[in-house]
């Protein structure tokens, strides 16, 4: 049973004039009663003992809260006349090269959706160049990017030993470069990411939750790429914390066809791990071979995937009827594409951004789906309204650019 806590700050206090416990509770409500261990009887027995059932004030989970208001105000009219950084002020765009190395797939054509929406809203200009996985042509394709002398850079899943000094070059010649999902020791650089130490905390949080603690699991990551180390270390510390979650074995590998070869390595381990009941995967990708080869193996009332990433493709197969795929973990990538682009064109307008953007995550269970109705990624974001657009990376100019391009 895991109390949820909350992260509480001198101004939050100062803010709210608060001054004792009792003060703090009433105003940060998911400090109050747990709802955890309550059962129906209860109710009674308090009424019995003259009391009333207190009210529940929720958690910081990423599953507590389903609301979230949007960043950008209603109404854009009362920031028509908000002087523009120069860069945005002339009749030319500003141009910005997105350079890629992840291959195609649901999960990058939808962030590339978010890409090209937020450059639409901005004015800006903006290309893309694929590696199509290959870390030799990402070398090639952001040293072409460089040449070109773009206003900025957006460097996406990119291999940080690899690509490094090539940044350091960008960042000396006078373009913004931001990253998502790729590691840069450099201050100037923002990394953007999906905040993925959550991501593998919420994620196992949750298997921990269903299973009680005890497992037999084979765990499907790929060690060298950064947000999947990221997420492992997450997953090694409940490992660790909870002893029953036994990792059988672990598997994974990039290729050509990761989904169909995954597929094809899992029903060697499934024969081989006859016990196996939970199979945590950290890329989505993984997941989908996982759970085609628990159905094909007719597993799926036994076997039960945990994952991470959402998709069109992945809810689809999470809401098939008697689907082993119970839950992920995941940001929108629409959502991700427009804070990535947006935050680059805020360094070419002369914002100090920071140099962590997180972007948060959310627990999605195919319950939640189904009892939602929920076949699409755009029916998702309207249920739960925390993966539509975040926070990060908006400035007032940007709202007479919504105003002026709409």
């Amino acid at each position: 049973i895991l109390i949820d806590p909350a992260l509480i700050t001198r101004d939050f206090l100062l803010e709210n004039n608060v001054t004792s416990m009792d003060e703090l509770v009433a105003a940060m409500p998911i400090l109050g009663e747990s709802a955890a261990a309550w059962y129906p009887w209860m109710e009674t027995v308090l009424a019995n003992n003259d009391f009333e059932m207190p009210m529940i004030g929720g958690g910081a989970s990423a599953e507590a809260d389903m609301s979230a208001a949007s960043p950008v105000p209603a109404d854009l009219t009362t920031f028509a006349e908000v002087e523009l950084p120069e860069a945005f002020a002339g009749e030319e765009a500003p141009r910005i090269i997105v350079v890629r190395q992840l291959a195609d797939g649901a999960f990058m054509s939808r962030y590339l959706a978010g890409v090209q929406s937020m450059a639409e809203q901005l004015g800006v200009e903006w290309v893309e160049f694929n590696a199509r996985g290959d870390a030799a042509q990402m070398v090639t394709l952001l040293e072409s990017a460089i040449a070109e002398q773009p206003d900025g850079i957006l460097i996406s899943h990119g291999t940080t030993d690899v690509i490094s000094d090539l940044i350091d070059q960008a960042v000396e010649q006078g373009i913004a470069v931001a990253t998502f999902d790729t590691v840069v020791d450099n201050p100037a650089v923002p990394e953007i990411e999906q905040d993925d130490l959550r991501i593998g905390f919420e994620l196992m949080k949750h298997v921990a939750l269903e299973t009680n603690g005890s497992a037999d699991m084979i765990y499907l990551n790929i060690a060298g790429f950064p947000p999947l180390d990221k997420r492992d270390r997450s997953y090694q510390n409940f490992v660790w914390r909870y002893p029953g979650l036994v990792e059988q074995v672990k598997a994974g590998a990039v290729t050509e066809s990761t989904a169909a070869d995954t597929q094809t390595r899992m029903e060697a381990l499934l024969s081989e791990f006859p016990e196996t009941d939970v199979v945590v995967a950290m890329w989505d990708e993984l997941a989908k071979g996982a759970v085609r080869a628990i159905e094909q193996a007719g597993l799926s009332e036994f076997v039960k995937v945990y994952a991470v990433d959402i998709t069109d493709e992945n809810i689809d197969l999470m809401i098939q009827e008697g689907s082993p795929w119970e839950a992920v973990v995941a940001t929108d990538p629409f959502n991700a594409g427009r804070v990535g682009l947006r935050t680059v064109a805020a360094m070419v307008g002369g914002e100090d951004v920071g140099k962590y953007i997180l972007i948060d995550p959310a627990l999605i269970t195919r319950d939640f789906l189904l009892e939602n109705n929920v076949t699409s990624m755009d029916e998702l974001v309207a249920a739960m309204p925390i993966l539509g657009e975040s926070a990060a990376a908006w400035y007032p100019w940007m709202f007479r650019l919504l105003l002026e391009n709409q």
